[in-house]
């Protein structure tokens, strides 16, 4: 896979979201936009509008920005659960993140052994980045550190080699939780999956390392709130 090398910064991006309202071309949430991250050199202006356009947004047929699944949910919720929707996204938006996840964090909280060593992030990131540039892994393995970080998974202790990580057990808001249901039946193309597999094994609960008891809460709570559906031993997006 390709290296991951390019940062995003909460404020920014919340600021440029906040203005993107289905229907607007993207010429237009750009006028829009703009005069809220003058702080930034051009460059950096351009590469922020293009993450978020090519990995937050989506697009009709006629390159209006469409309600989407990220988008529609992002508009509804408080500040406070966009924070979190945010997070987890932008984590999500590169695969070396799930994988380093269910490799590393995973088996940490599992066996209770919760230490992340700095040397296994190397190594995970060597293994499946595409690249012979050691500024390139490096720069991935900082991107992914800060990424995880931000979702609350992964806590951090001071700096360089002395850093000290550690797995962490997340309880993410229903509603993110059930954003990350419904962002892996998209992927997956489907409309439904197991409650069982929701609760124990689905990308909502090892991403954010979440108790199954929390997990069984979300989805309870997303099915009263029409965030899922329910049907038989199924959940899935909501008619």
């Amino acid at each position: 896979m390709k290296s991951w090398t390019r940062t995003l910064n909460r404020d920014d991006a919340h600021d440029l979201l906040s203005c993107a309202e289905p229907g607007l071309t993207f010429a237009d949430w750009r006028t829009e936009a703009s005069p809220r991250i003058t702080h930034l050199s051009p460059d950096r202006q351009r590469e922020i509008f293009r993450i978020l356009r090519n990995q937050f947004l989506t697009w009709t047929e006629d390159q209006r920005i469409a309600e989407g699944l990220f988008l529609g949910r992002y508009h509804r919720v408080p500040a406070s659960v966009q924070i979190q929707l945010l997070d987890v996204h932008w984590a999500l938006t590169h695969p070396i993140a799930l994988i380093a996840v269910r490799s590393l964090l995973v088996p940490a909280v599992e066996s209770n052994q919760l230490d992340i060593s700095l040397a296994e992030l190397d190594a995970l990131v060597a293994q499946h980045v595409d690249s012979v540039s050691s500024e390139s892994l490096r720069k991935t393995r900082t991107v992914l550190l800060g990424a995880l970080e931000e979702t609350g998974a992964l806590l951090g202790r001071g700096t360089g080699q002395h850093r000290q990580l550690k797995a962490n057990r997340t309880r993410p808001h229903p509603r993110v939780f059930s954003y990350l249901i419904l962002r892996e039946l998209q992927h997956r193309g489907t409309d439904a999956m197991m409650r069982s597999e929701a609760i124990e094994t689905s990308e909502a609960t090892q991403f954010t390392l979440c108790p199954e008891d929390w997990a069984a809460y979300c989805v309870s709570w997303a099915v009263e709130n029409r965030e899922l559906r329910a049907v038989d031993d199924e959940i899935g997006i909501p008619g």
